[in-house]
């Protein structure tokens, strides 16, 4: 990856934590089935960094985001959470999340995700206004 697009992923990150009043935002790229974290911002100067890349088929979810190419918005609190994306959430601290495609020349490059540690929702506003932040030209 160029340290142009790093750059672009990194400010992009800060962009949707801040414009979101979101917590932190990690921008996965996806080789196959795997994610890869390549760009984040934590509020707190944390890491969302594990240490390993994350099956696309563990997480349904974030499956079904990339496949549709149509965000998802998810709280603790829903009923139809899949459990892996229940567990990052708790083992993350936060109690909700938006994942969004990152397409670039067309397909999904990536995965765009962005978290607050209140379970309060993401909005049909703030999901439209994430999409605009995420179009790279």
């Amino acid at each position: 990856m160029n340290l142009r697009l790093l750059d672009v992923l990194t400010t992009m990150a800060d962009d949707l934590v801040v414009q979101l009043d979101a917590d932190a935002c990690a921008i996965s790229r996806v080789i196959g089935d795997v994610l890869i974290l390549v760009a984040e911002r934590v509020q707190d100067g944390g890491t969302l960094q594990q240490g390993q890349g994350y099956l696309v088929s563990d997480f349904p979810q974030t499956a079904e985001v990339l496949q549709s190419r149509e965000p998802r918005a998810l709280t603790l609190d829903d009923t139809d959470i899949d459990s892996g994306e229940a567990f990052i959430l708790r083992e993350h601290g936060f109690g909700s999340l938006v994942m969004l495609p990152l397409e670039l020349n067309g397909s999904a490059w990536g995965l765009v995700e962005v978290y607050r540690s209140e379970r309060r929702p993401f909005s049909e506003a703030d999901i439209r206004l994430a999409g605009k932040l995420i179009h790279v030209p």
